[in-house]
């Protein structure tokens, strides 16, 4: 049995009563209210009408130019079936024709419209078994509610709404005929685009109902007599435009119907619109309303040179459960349903944010990396025009770069150094497979570049980043985003149920450390101008795509997970504006949430088997003697580590050195009383070229010994044991602090030069 036929069993197109679906909020645990502000009829326009609620002429209009046998058949009318199947295979029509008003009631709300001779023959079989199960009455008053009549209308009420500013009942005869002439083309007999191909259409009406017996002579000549005036009614027409929310939620609903029910887009889409459904959603109506508010003016966000406006979208779930709490979907009083929402239907490159997701809590999963372990945060390779790659954002290399200071500022070498050891393999099949992104293309989206530093090809979208964090916000676990719990149909059983998924993902003790590495990224990091972090702990990452065209954060509370999307709607250079926009957004919105839902939780949990320890912040271990010694000062860290993985090796990176009072590495000629002992790193490195590195002043290359070469006060000491030149990187326009002290140099090579210089 197809899922068609199953529908048609189930009775859940053809019931009968009101057909308005309705959408429905959790008040409190197992209490639920309808959204008073979301009855879902805006997208179709649809306004189911009773049958007695119908004047007869408009009920007589439809029957005698659609189906003139409607009372005598058995939902097939046979003389008109053969005499189109006779013109079809003469070859004088594309099609078959002569439906009945029953077999057209099946078309419209099952959206089959193959042209064929198998949807033809399946088209009346159904014919006759629904006129089996139902009355013509019934039949009659599903057709009239569920007929296209143009400009979104669906239904005789919505027209007569729409073209009139009536109700159905108040329908005089002329007016009756000029709705029921829409339906054979409901383009070309647009009474509003094309009055006059309408009115030909409804003298044709008028002129059946005549000879049908109808209505009488004077009534008929006194109609076509009656030139046609419209009255429309401008916001009957548009419809109701529903909430953000409302049109996610629908366009949810069908798209479960598709999968779930093998129901075709368009019969899922009428049976949402028309079957007076119960949606239970997950939707809160305050907080949707708020960031409704906040999207709906412009004011609030940037005006960029030429004062034009970006775009932006923001959604924000309960990360325990995945459920949608409120989402909008652009800039703007929102103008129509189901239009494009940037939250849900718009794939962008992700940049940064992709990070925590596809790099590290993989790696740390894998126990490939820990809070503290220490990359080199240099150019992982360079190009042939000699440019490094990759570079950071803002275009600084730091050197030593532990994992917790890569997320919080976002060192894109770091992450590259870490998907490497990953494996591109493992970071795409973990995205995919364990957190649900499925906008990822196979062919385009697996190498570095996608993984580690988020330029997707095409990019993916709001929604599924967000589920994908549920997994850092929720304990390990994956809930992914829904937008409703159950849909009822209009007999109360249930049509669809969606459980959220509840898949492990990390271990609790691996995702309590990324919120504890992300929530660095709010406290010192690419996020720290948050202020809603003055009132709860949040945790998040941003991100930016390649040539400044999309601004990214996500985040989360203890409660609550956010996202921010900020871009033009054809994606071009932010480079004006400041900062970014996207943080505050999330920070003003986020603000406003936790007034309307009241913190219960304001820390984040760091329970489990989670320890504690001081560890050298270049090295990832335990702080040795010389630790203390660098000349930058503490390079004490605390980091959160899982049981058995924190480090208990003494850092080896730190070197003492004696160190001349003449500000330089002393030499043999200088003396005791001007030396002290300070700590270099121990870190080799060569470059192809001179680039600066932050920490370059302060790296070890062996003993002093003795030399008479000179070297310039932009060189490390250690310069002079290679023959030919070599570059290993300088500081930020500082003088070297591990040059070879010039005051002492062996011999006064260094002054002797200076003189033949001057």
């Amino acid at each position: 049995m197809t899922g068609l036929d199953t529908m048609l069993r189930e009775d859940l197109f053809f019931a009968t009563g009101d057909r308005t679906t309705r959408l429905y909020y959790q008040k409190e645990a197992g209490v639920f209210e309808e959204v008073a502000n979301d009855r879902v009829s805006g997208y179709e326009n649809a306004l189911f009408c009773p049958l007695e609620e119908m004047s007869e002429d408009l009920k007589n209009a439809f029957i005698a130019i659609e189906d003139k046998r409607f009372y005598d058949h058995g939902g097939i009318d046979w003389l008109r079936t053969c005499s189109a199947i006779g013109d079809y295979l003469k070859g004088n029509g594309g099609h078959f024709g002569g439906s009945t008003i029953t077999q057209q009631l099946i078309k419209n709300l099952t959206g089959d419209n193959e042209r064929s001779a198998k949807r033809k023959l399946a088209e009346l079989i159904r014919a006759a078994k629904l006129e089996k199960r139902m009355s013509k009455a019934e039949i009659l008053e599903q057709y009239l509610n569920v007929v296209n009549l143009s400009e979104n209308c669906y239904g005789v009420k919505t027209a007569a709404n729409a073209y009139f500013s009536k109700e159905p009942k108040d329908l005089t005869l002329e007016e009756a005929a000029t709705i029921a002439a829409i339906t054979q083309n409901p383009s070309r007999y647009n009474p509003i685009r094309h009055p006059e191909a309408n009115r030909a259409r409804r003298d044709v009406i008028l002129t059946e109902m005549y000879l049908q017996g109808m209505i009488d002579q004077a009534r008929y000549e006194a109609a076509i007599a009656t030139e046609p005036v419209l009255c429309v009614n401008k916001e009957s027409l548009s419809g109701r435009v529903n909430s953000w929310f409302a049109d996610l939620v629908v366009g949810d609903v069908i798209k479960a119907l598709v999968k779930e029910k093998g129901m075709s887009e368009a019969a899922a889409s009428r049976l949402v619109y028309c079957g007076g459904l119960k949606i239970y959603t997950t939707v809160d109506p305050a907080l949707q309303q708020a960031i409704e508010e906040f999207y709906a003016d412009p004011q609030h966000f940037p005006t960029h040179e030429g004062d034009r406006k970006a775009q932006s979208a923001m959604m924000i779930l309960d990360p325990h459960t995945g459920g949608i709490l409120a989402v909008a979907g652009a800039v703007g009083e929102k103008s129509g349903n189901r239009i494009q929402n940037f939250a849900t239907d718009t794939k962008r490159p992700s940049g940064s944010v992709i990070k925590p997701l596809s790099v590290y809590a993989p790696a740390l999963e894998k126990g490939m990396i820990t809070y503290a372990t220490v990359f080199d945060d240099v150019p992982r390779q360079f190009k042939t025009d000699g440019a490094p790659w990759p570079k950071n954002s803002p275009n600084v290399y730091r050197g030593l770069t532990n994992v917790n200071a890569a997320i919080t500022h976002s060192v894109n070498t770091v992450s590259v150094a870490v998907l490497e050891k990953l494996g591109t393999a493992a970071s795409y099949a973990f995205l995919t497979q364990k957190m649900g992104m499925r906008s990822l293309d196979p062919a385009k989206d697996t190498g570095i570049a996608a993984l580690a530093l988020g330029q997707q090809s095409e990019g993916v979208t709001l929604s599924e980043l967000l589920g994908a964090y549920t997994v850092l916000a929720n304990g390990g676990v994956y809930q992914g985003v829904r937008s409703f719990y159950k849909v009822l149909d209009n007999k109360d059983e249930v049509l669809l149920e969606k459980e959220a998924p509840e898949r492990r993902v990390l271990d609790a003790d691996n995702a309590a450390i990324m919120t504890m590495l992300l929530r660095q990224v709010t406290v010192n990091g690419t996020a720290k101008t948050l202020t809603v972090t003055e009132k709860v702990n949040v945790a998040g990452k941003t991100g930016t795509s390649s040539n400044n065209c999309d601004k990214w954060f996500i985040g989360y509370t203890p409660e609550l997970l956010a996202g921010v999307w900020y871009g033009y709607e054809y994606p071009e250079s932010l480079a004006d504006v400041r900062g970014n926009p996207a943080l505050r957004i999330f920070d003003e919105l986020m603000t406003r949430a936790l007034s309307i839902r009241p913190v219960k939780k304001q820390h984040f949990d760091t329970d489990g088997e989670l320890v504690t320890v001081r560890y050298c912040k270049d090295s990832g271990k335990l702080m040795g003697e010389a630790c203390y010694r660098d000349p930058r000062g503490d390079r004490c860290e605390i980091g959160y580590f899982k049981k058995g993985t924190e480090p208990t090796d003494t850092c080896n990176c730190h070197v003492e050195v004696r160190y001349c009072g003449h500000g330089g590495v002393a030499g043999v000629f200088c003396p005791e009383e001007t030396c002290y002992t300070t700590a270099l790193l121990r870190v080799v490195r060569r470059f192809p070229r001179q680039i600066k590195v932050l920490d370059a002043p302060y790296t070890y290359g062996g003993s002093v010994g003795e030399s008479e070469q000179y070297l310039s006060s932009n060189e490390p000491y250690y310069a002079k044991n290679y023959q030919s030149k070599q570059n290993f990187g300088i500081g930020m326009d500082v003088t070297p602090y591990n040059r070879i002290c010039p005051a002492h140099m062996a011999s006064d090579a260094f002054w002797r030069r200076r003189a033949l210089l001057a």
